[in-house]
């Protein structure tokens, strides 16, 4: 029994021995001021300091990147709500379109149709079905940046282009075209009042 108990007594020892090495072992492999020389022999005492050194710096390390962090946070915030206020100031049609540029546009718009008229009377036709689209187009559609243009001709398409939207805007085209012309009552005089009406500047005028 005092044999077993030896025997016993010495794998035991020689187990917690190992488990220290391999503990120590370990300690080399992590600690990078001891791995970086892994043939320098250090004592027991020294892996100790080093580790709790190599602790201490991974603590204030990852204190330093947890404040990092919050600061990043916090500037996110800050920048969010600076991006909503932004927005929240911007007119619901986009980037505002100045007066000058729309009267511009619509200068434009006009010498377009006065041209094509006075090629073909019946463009003119067609120009009072398109002007109320053209007109909604001018005043919401923005031309500040490329990213500007797309997003806000993708809206003018979603809001004024659809087949919902676009029928009462025909119809109210049509009824114009019916009650300011003779189109009804003599088509016959149509070429006519379109000739006077890009010639006498009464484009999208009743005549």
């Amino acid at each position: 029994k005092t044999e077993s108990r030896r025997i016993t007594h010495i794998s035991a020892e020689q187990k917690r021995r190992f488990n220290i090495k391999l503990g120590f072992d370990t300690l080399h492999g992590l600690v990078s001021t001891l791995s970086a020389q892994p043939s320098l022999k250090v004592s027991k005492a020294t892996t100790l300091q080093k580790t709790a050194e190599y602790i201490a710096m991974l603590q204030q390390e990852r204190a330093a990147m947890q404040e990092e962090a919050q600061q990043l946070r916090d500037q996110i915030e800050e920048l969010n709500a600076a991006i909503n206020l932004c927005q929240q100031q911007l007119p619901a049609t986009g980037v505002p379109i100045t007066h000058q540029r729309f009267d511009q546009m619509r200068d434009m718009f006009d010498e377009y149709v006065r041209t094509r008229t006075l090629h073909n009377w019946k463009f003119w036709v067609f120009s009072i079905l398109i002007r109320p689209l053209f007109e909604s187009f001018n005043g919401m559609v923005s031309t500040a940046s490329l990213q500007s243009l797309r997003q806000t001709s993708l809206a003018w398409l979603d809001q004024y282009c659809s087949l919902p939207a676009l029928r009462p805007t025909v119809l109210n085209s049509l009824r114009q075209l019916s009650t300011s012309t003779s189109i009804l009552t003599d088509p016959g005089c149509i070429p006519e009042q379109a000739t006077r009406a890009v010639t006498e500047g009464t484009l999208g005028k009743p005549l």
